[in-house]
């Protein structure tokens, strides 16, 4: 009887276990890419694709246009240039004329077609360049192997430059610049001015201004320049003139001034007098600032002869060397 009760047990317990069980889950969406679309929409495409490439009318729809132009068309015209067109072979044309300026420079030839020098395209006139010969060399302070100069007031305007521009500030002099007129000075825009710029000296007179310009021996004594330049007439020195007796008589009458004894400028022998031919033209005042120069510093200027320059500058300028007498230092 027990064994029959155990037994039934386990029979309702295996029909209950086996019972009719129920689905529990939830459908999932489709999970999009990364374009958003879905699995399902890929697959449709990718079905389409197929059946496009299998159609050959969709072919056709993507083939361009064969009569459609071109970017290049190899069965154009080549172009090709008139033999009757008009055209001149200018002789020298292979020839390059470098030149400073406007570039309206053209050459110019001789009847040979050889190069005669630079034509300007407006005035047809032809540059001229000057050569420093080299058995002057000694006498205008050039180097034969250096560059030539075009003009001989470009190359005394450069050595000027080149042998004072080492001066330090305190080897340069001042200088007391005197006109034909007793005790009148100079401006700071004067010719006079820019000469002892040039000669590498400082103007005691730069701060004067214009209405101010007459001086004393006081004023002079208190700058106690350095140098002192007295312009002279032509009579005393200039063209023709060979004699320096009246220059000395001038120079010891500036000497006598009052307190001018003591002045820096008379104790070491830098009163200069010059004349006043030498103030006319860009040539002479180039000339004067040289003969200043060799007269100031004699070592910087021991291969230059001064004359010499302005014999050169005037040659230049004015077609005939000066000839005569134009500066004196006592």
């Amino acid at each position: 009887m027990k064994n029959a009760k155990l037994l039934l047990l386990t029979v309702v317990l295996l029909l209950t276990l086996t019972g009719c069980r129920t689905r529990t889950t939830v459908p999932v969406d489709p999970i999009p890419d990364e374009n958003g679309e879905a699995a399902e929409d890929q697959l449709g495409q990718a079905e389409q694709i197929e059946d496009a490439e299998d159609d050959p009318a969709a072919e056709e729809d993507v083939r361009p246009d064969a009569d459609a132009p071109t970017a290049t068309d190899p069965d154009s015209d080549r172009k090709t240039y008139a033999e009757d067109a008009d055209a001149e072979i200018v002789p020298g044309a292979d020839k390059t004329l470098t030149q400073q300026g406007d570039g309206g420079k053209t050459p110019e030839h001789d009847a040979n077609g050889g190069a005669t020098g630079a034509k300007d395209a407006t005035t047809g006139e032809l540059t001229a360049t000057e050569t420093v010969p080299a058995d002057q060399a000694e006498n205008t302070g050039a180097d034969e192997s250096g560059q030539t100069a075009e003009t001989a007031l470009l190359y005394y305007q450069t050595l000027l430059e080149d042998r004072l521009s080492g001066l330090f500030e305190c080897q340069r002099f001042y200088i007391y610049w005197e006109t034909a007129e007793d005790y009148h000075t100079v401006h700071k825009s004067s010719d006079e001015h820019q000469i002892i710029l040039n000669a590498g000296a400082y103007d005691v007179s730069a701060k004067l201004q214009n209405d101010a310009l007459i001086v004393d021996d006081g004023w002079i004594q208190r700058k106690d320049p350095g140098v002192i330049v007295k312009v002279v007439e032509r009579s005393v020195l200039g063209s023709g003139v060979s004699s320096t007796r009246q220059a000395e008589t001038v120079c010891g009458a500036l000497k006598a001034r009052e307190g001018w004894s003591g002045l820096d400028a008379v104790r070491n022998g830098r009163v200069i007098l010059l004349s006043e031919e030498l103030l006319s033209g860009q040539a002479r005042r180039t000339g004067a600032a040289v003969l200043l120069a060799k007269a100031m510093y004699p070592s910087l200027f021991s291969d230059t002869d001064a004359e010499e320059a302005l014999r050169a500058l005037t040659q230049e300028a004015y077609g005939a060397p000066a000839s005569g007498t134009f500066i004196y230092v006592g």
